[in-house]
């Protein structure tokens, strides 16, 4: 508007100077004139032309507004600086504002968590939002260290790098390294990786060189591999699998491989191999759509083990196609429905959508689960689905921003995913066991469970990082193992001290909690029979700490991680292990 009505203003000028009766200027010359309206120079002898009235009237009321504006802008930056030096503690400082970084900051905002976003992008159109929230915003590169103290990182809780690539995350996360530290806080910086090698090289390396700083823990994460990993938890794959006494035979259908499918792929083969199926059983997965052999051949190129956890096909049939909107896709050769579970992956949420209701257009294809990959699970494709109902109401929608970047996962960091594997484990132990939800009410789904219950899981993944420190082992992303390959286990040595810790840990919890020592256990009373020293524990009981340490490879794999060596068992921890071990 301001660059509109400075045009405006200096063709009126230039018209009215021209016009003029006291000078006789040219059109060069007027136009010089006219510029100068802007700086109060349109003193003239009278008569004045009105195109020139309205122009030097017009002209100086522009370059206050401009001014003012200017002056209004550099005070309000200063005065979120001053905020921040004065009143941010443990905040959290999100550096970048694309969707994953504006949601997580809305997010933050709706639980009342102080956020400063560092965006390097003045024309973001997302900033407006966030300043309307009442979010402190500061424009620049997040990988400046001045910029970074101006966010108050010396008393940040948490950083979040979100900048849209992995260098700048990384870099970012370099940046705030160096940066002082107020207090003895503990500030946590997440930094996305959208590259999982490069994930695994830099564990490795900090394993390697050591490269901590006091004041400082660094976590990587990846949006897509934690939102498959919580997508297969709501919408289970194998639910319509024959069981019962047959083999089971689950066949899951995939509309568009893209970055979010891909890492579902991993999970679900890697869920069905914990499952250590029997004779007869078999997975299939099935890729559809128009590039649907193309996918294949990557899928097949990048992650090997793949073909030999499950059949691998394709129904390459285009979205817009007659065939695919009469349900094509989720039928065999015999025309009858074949598939278990669907998965739509798309990036277009409005072929996705299409791509949905289509699954169902067959008539035996409408009990089918389809779960809809959506950016929001409030708004959109999303809120559509949630309105259908009949023959759509199979068809759910999963938000993948928001549910993979709420703050309970996200600044959790990677615990809270092992904790809700740690969950999954038992409850898969328990089912096995011949355990039920009624009679065991542990065994709930994650949501359902009471928070002291989520908290009890969340403690004891606190504790895998001082274990896996403890022999000298790492933790990296994982792909997908070959069940040919071995899994890493722990040496007797290690699974005896690592179970010893893990009951002092478990003791020290409950004592902070009131718990204490009694005999019957009585949960309302917080009283607790095995509150007593490693010594004085049974075998029984012992075994109880031991098998969770015996699991956590094969748990942590199912979360697509895994253990690594990264130096000999060490010394005191073979003598000390042997110590227990023949006690």
């Amino acid at each position: 508007m301001l660059v509109g009505l400075g045009l405006f203003v200096l063709v009126l000028g230039t018209i009215g100077f021209e016009q003029l009766h006291s000078a006789n200027y040219g059109l060069l010359d007027s136009l010089y004139r006219a510029t100068t309206l802007f700086a109060f120079g349109g003193v003239v002898v009278p008569p004045v032309p009105p195109a020139l009235q309205v122009a030097r009237i017009v002209a100086p009321i522009l370059t206050g507004y401009a001014a003012v504006g200017a002056i209004f802008l550099l005070g309000r930056e200063q005065a979120q600086i001053f905020g921040i030096r004065l009143f941010a503690r443990a905040h959290v400082i999100i550096a970048g504002l694309g969707a994953m970084g504006s949601c997580l900051a809305l997010a933050l905002d709706d639980r009342d968590v102080h956020v400063v976003v560092v965006e390097s992008d003045p024309t973001n159109g997302r900033l407006a939002g966030a300043r309307a929230r009442g979010i402190r915003v500061l424009i620049g590169d997040a990988t400046d260290r001045a910029l970074l103290r101006r966010a108050g990182v010396r008393h940040a809780r948490r950083l979040v790098a979100l900048c849209g690539n992995d260098g700048a995350n990384v870099d970012v996360a370099a940046a705030v390294r160096s940066c002082p530290r107020a207090g003895r806080g503990v500030l946590t910086v997440f930094a996305h990786l959208s590259d999982l090698d490069l994930w695994r090289s830099l564990a490795e390396d900090a394993a390697t060189f050591g490269a901590h700083s006091p004041g400082l823990r660094l976590e990587y994460f990846n949006v897509y591999a934690t939102g498959a990993q919580l997508l297969v938890e709501r919408h289970p794959p194998f639910a319509l699998a024959t069981g019962e006494g047959e083999p089971r035979r689950a066949h899951v259908l995939f509309v568009g491989v893209e970055t979010l499918a891909e890492q579902l792929v991993l999970r679900i083969a890697r869920l069905w191999q914990s499952q250590r199926p029997g004779p007869g059983e078999e997975l299939r997965i099935t890729l559809a759509g128009a590039g649907a052999e193309e996918d294949l051949r990557r899928l097949r190129e990048r992650y090997p083990a793949l073909e030999r956890c499950c059949r691998l096909g394709t129904r390459p049939i285009p979205i817009e196609s007659a065939a695919f909107q009469s349900g094509a896709a989720m039928l065999g050769e015999d025309g009858c429905c074949d598939v278990t579970q669907a998965y739509v992956c798309l990036e277009n949420e409005g072929d996705a959508l299409t791509a949905a209701l289509a699954l169902h257009a067959a008539p035996d294809a409408v009990g089918v689960p389809v779960a809809v990959a959506v950016a929001d699970s409030r708004a959109g494709v999303a809120s559509i689905l949630a309105a259908e109902g009949g023959r759509f109401a199979n068809i759910t929608p999963f938000g993948l921003l928001t549910e993979a970047t709420s703050p309970e996962l996200l600044l959790r960091g990677m615990n809270e995913l092992v904790a809700r594997a740690k969950h999954e484990e038992y409850v898969r132990e328990e089912l096995a066991n011949g355990g039920s939800v009624e009679q065991n009410p542990s065994m709930r789904p994650w949501e359902e469970l009471s928070e002291s219950m989520r908290e009890d899981n969340r403690r004891f993944a606190d504790g895998i990082g001082d274990k896996l420190t403890a022999s000298g082992c790492i933790l990296v992303p994982s792909s997908l193992r070959d069940p040919e390959e071995p899994l890493f286990s722990f040496t007797d040595a290690e699974v005896e001290l690592l179970a010893r810790q893990e009951h002092e840990r478990w003791m020290k919890a409950k004592l902070d909690d009131g718990w204490r020592f009694g005999r019957p256990r009585n949960d309302e009373l917080k009283l607790h029979d095995q509150l007593v020293p490693w010594e004085e524990l049974d075998e029984r009981n012992r075994d109880r700490d031991r098998d969770p340490v015996r699991q956590l490879p094969e748990m942590l794999e199912l979360t697509g991680f895994r253990i690594e060596r990264c130096q000999p068992e060490p010394a005191q921890i073979q003598r000390r292990g042997r110590e227990l071990v023949a006690k």
